[in-house]
């Protein structure tokens, strides 16, 4: 088996299979990703999954970010960024008032600088020392590994480095949208030790209750 007795994640039997090349992974990598079309409440779940786990264990260490919808007279306009543990926010996307040149997810102009300040910071990386009991309690939270966020490559190459460092994960990751896939995203899926697990508005709380029971 892929994980080890008493592991914090399900068996590896929901594996999902990639239609692309997996990227190297460790023996220890246990990534939990839900994933869904948009609004099927992925970043409600990450977040409820999260709080369940962080209130039943004194142990595990929290590190990562969240998106979240930008509303303007009940209308999206755009995406931020936060930190967490809570302290950091920055700008991910808007529909307006960021400069042309900006790389463009749909509607929408992503802040790639913005993104990276807080991304980067909030996620373990190749300069942190950590000693095995230290990286063992690590979970990060990625929410999400999405199209904007994949503008940048400096994110993509931290994504794959926390991979192969056998970090544990809990996140979300995007979804084909009209059959259109993200290679990035099915070679994610397809890696060693991921898991993942697909939500629709509907049955969000059903299938994130589910999650809670079987994780912890």
């Amino acid at each position: 088996t892929i994980y080890p007795p008493q592991s914090f994640f399900p068996a590896p039997s929901h594996q999902v299979t990639s239609h692309h090349m997996p990227f190297p992974s460790s023996k220890s990598t246990e990534w939990f990703l839900l994933t869904g079309q948009p609004g099927s409440g992925k970043t409600t779940a990450v977040k409820s999954l999260v709080s369940s786990l962080s209130a039943t264990s004194t142990t595990l260490k929290f590190k990562g970010f969240y998106t979240e919808e930008v509303l303007s007279h009940g209308k999206r306009v755009g995406f931020d960024i936060a930190s967490y543990p809570p302290g950091e926010n920055g700008v991910l996307s808007r529909m307006g008032g960021l400069p042309s040149n900006f790389p463009k997810t749909g509607k929408y102009s992503v802040d790639v600088e913005s993104f990276e300040s807080i991304a980067l910071s909030s996620l373990p990386s190749p300069g942190d020392f950590y000693n095995k009991e230290e990286k063992e309690a690590i979970v990060c939270v990625l929410d999400e590994i999405g199209r904007m966020e994949l503008h940048s490559e400096k994110f993509k190459k931290r994504v794959q480095w926390l991979l192969k460092e056998g970090y544990k994960m809990v996140g979300a990751v995007t979804a084909p949208i009209y059959g259109h896939r993200v290679a990035f995203c099915d070679d994610i899926t397809g890696s060693y030790g991921v898991v993942v697990r697909r939500l629709k508005k509907s049955d969000r709380d059903e299938v994130t209750e589910a999650l809670k029971l079987e994780i912890m």
